[in-house]
């Protein structure tokens, strides 16, 4: 790899329909957010120490890991142990450098005297893909199939990793070796009366597609979800329709996973429709309503949800 600079830029994502049910190949909706993550390589300074420099910066543009990586933390098989639950970014950098160099022998060997930087355009806690950001890019970086890589490190369905890349929203089916990716042309007059609700906390969705995994799923569930999302595509559809549908979707969802949908449980006197999105428990929320917006983020903020964001404004 040429010491030269390489830069890119890859979008956060939201899967509307399919939760967990993708994973099973389930076919799903999911939308690219308007804010993503940017990855930079430059060359070091002179006199380097080490073989290469890594710095992240928030949406703040502050500085919130930095660390210096030397070639033999993954190809040393002492120092390169698995750490794959391990939640620390430095590992979580080696793993990907691993898996990179299992996937494409070699191709690590020449980045002694490089500097990576990225910067977040959203906020860390907001679960919008700070890690499938940084994946799609790596791949890129480094020129190895994404998928893989993600298979080799973090898991999922990938879903997020065709959201980092799209251009606007995609049915996603996970496959094997590669998912089937379909670009939609979808943008329907109801979604101008549905907002994403940050639920004030982040939720590991490792630790959902573990619960999602220790139950049993039914094929008769796994039809019924990918015929609400075809369902959602329908043109001509309205409001009401979409979200009898969702609260469909919420009732399957909640009986696989046996929680509480969001609305019975935090918001029972909501005056629409809401679906939880990503790994139940945290992140964002979709709240679909016939209501004005004001009234709309009134409700939430009462209650101690200040981030309110129209549909047109976070997706791209």
């Amino acid at each position: 790899m040429p010491k030269q600079v390489f830069q890119t830029s890859t979008r956060g994502k939201l899967l509307l329909t399919g939760e967990y049910f993708v994973l099973d190949g389930v076919p799903a909706l999911a939308v690219p957010t308007q804010l993503g993550q940017s990855f930079q390589v430059l060359p070091a300074a002179d006199g380097v120490e080490h073989d290469l420099y890594w710095r992240a910066y928030d949406k703040a543009e502050k500085l919130w890991f930095s660390r210096a990586f030397d070639r033999s933390e993954w190809t040393n098989k002492y120092l390169a142990r698995p750490q794959v639950q391990s939640e620390d970014s430095a590992s979580r950098i080696r793993q990907l450098f691993a898996a990179a160099e299992a996937l494409k022998p070699g191709v690590t060997s020449r980045i002694r005297g490089l500097k990576v930087t990225t910067r977040l355009q959203f906020d860390r806690a907001w679960g919008l893909g700070s890690s499938s950001t940084l994946v799609a890019a790596f791949a890129k970086w480094l020129g190895v199939d994404p998928y893989a890589l993600l298979a080799k490190t973090f898991g999922g369905s990938g879903y997020d990793l065709a959201c980092a890349v799209a251009k606007g929203p995609i049915l996603y089916e996970r496959q094997a070796p590669t998912p089937k990716v379909t670009e939609l042309n979808w943008q329907p007059d109801w979604l101008r009366q549905t907002y994403f609700v940050y639920q004030n906390q982040k939720q590991n969705s490792r630790e959902g597609i573990s619960a999602y995994r220790a139950k049993t799923i039914g094929e008769r569930q796994k039809q019924a979800i990918g015929e609400i999302t075809t369902a959602i595509l329908s043109p001509g559809l309205h409001l009401r329709a979409a979200a009898h549908l969702l609260a469909e979707h919420e009732r399957i969802v909640s009986k696989t996973l046996n929680l509480p949908p969001v609305q019975e449980r935090l918001f029972p006197n909501f005056p629409g429709q809401l679906k939880s999105l990503g790994a139940w428990g945290g992140d964002f929320l979709w709240a679909l309503s016939e209501e004005s917006p004001e009234k709309i983020r009134g409700f939430f903020n009462s209650k101690g949800y200040q981030t309110v964001i129209a549909y047109h404004d976070m997706v791209l």
